[in-house]
């Protein structure tokens, strides 16, 4: 089966438009989920949103991780691709900073998932305005020689 440029032959099971319909669906269950709690000695449904994943997304479309990556190299689906994984990392870095789910796994999948790093940047800047050479015997008081007619090989 021959595909139409930009669009990648074979087996793939969606359209760029289809990738984008359930993105939006998944985006909607994971913001709608709520949670049962106990307040007051009553149980009250909590809103608690998930923060998107993209392995959840991929199981969400039964793909694999290899199928998403070769729908990321194809034009057509290359849009689609990217604004999705840019919403999850924002997503992700949203709940880190509001304190949504647990901060120690929030921080492990950016590393992990993100390239995140923990690291300390220190800039230091060295000017070296002049330098002072002294110039004194290896030996004692021996004399420095000042040209190669000075300097004695047989020694």
């Amino acid at each position: 089966m021959e595909g139409k440029a930009g669009r990648p032959e074979g087996t793939y099971k969606f359209t760029p438009e289809q990738i984008q319909d359930a993105w939006q669906e998944y985006r909607g269950k994971c913001d709608a989920n709520t949670r049962e709690e106990v307040s007051a000695g009553k149980v009250v449904t909590v809103k608690r949103p998930k923060v998107y994943t993209l392995q959840t997304f991929q199981v969400f479309l039964g793909i694999s991780r290899e199928a998403w990556g070769d729908y990321r190299t194809y034009p057509d689906y290359s849009d689609t691709i990217r604004a999705i994984e840019a919403e999850v990392l924002a997503r992700k870095a949203e709940a880190l900073v509001n304190a949504e789910g647990s901060t120690a796994g929030l921080q492990f999948d950016l590393k992990a998932n993100h390239g995140w790093t923990d690291k300390q940047v220190i800039e230091s800047k060295v000017e070296i305005t002049s330098v002072e050479v002294q110039v004194v015997p290896a030996v004692g008081s021996a004399e420095i020689s000042t040209s190669e007619k000075d300097v004695d090989i047989d020694k």
